[in-house]
């Protein structure tokens, strides 16, 4: 019974988990890629506002974020707030900010802001150009 439930739901969220190498390979590379540009992004604040960073925080912060967002997590989150207008805009960038805020504790709240709407802007237009120029390299998954 409750696994025809959750069966139904996934299916009606229209994830397809039928090739879950393909899923872990993207999240693999977008958190790699991510990373490293999120990275670059750190470092150029953290060294104008002579803040300290730790690379490995970048790359944490981008796999969460990358697991936030499957469509699983971020429809059952945006669920919940489906009265929000913009969520699809709004959300994104909180998670962003907060998980920018978390990682990164030594960052003021300002640069933490810059940061995470940065982030979020790069992420949605040049890291899925970056992927997909990897992505050509790698053998198919069948």
């Amino acid at each position: 019974m409750a696994a025809d439930f959750l069966t139904e739901m996934i299916s009606s969220l229209g994830v397809s988990f039928a090739n879950p190498v393909a899923l872990a390979i993207n999240i693999i590379l977008s958190t790699i890629i991510g990373g490293i540009v999120l990275l670059i992004i750190v470092e150029i604040i953290g060294k104008h506002y002579s803040e300290n960073v730790k690379a490995l925080n970048a790359f944490i912060v981008v796999l969460v974020i990358n697991i936030i967002n499957l469509p699983i997590i971020f429809g059952l989150i945006s669920s919940f707030l489906a009265f929000v207008p913009f969520l699809g805009v709004i959300l994104p960038v909180l998670i962003w900010i907060i998980l920018v805020k978390m990682f990164f504790k030594e960052m003021s709240f300002l640069h933490a802001i810059i940061v995470g709407v940065i982030g979020w802007v790069v992420t949605m237009f040049i890291v899925p150009y970056l992927i997909g120029m990897v992505m050509g390299f790698l053998p198919a998954v069948a």
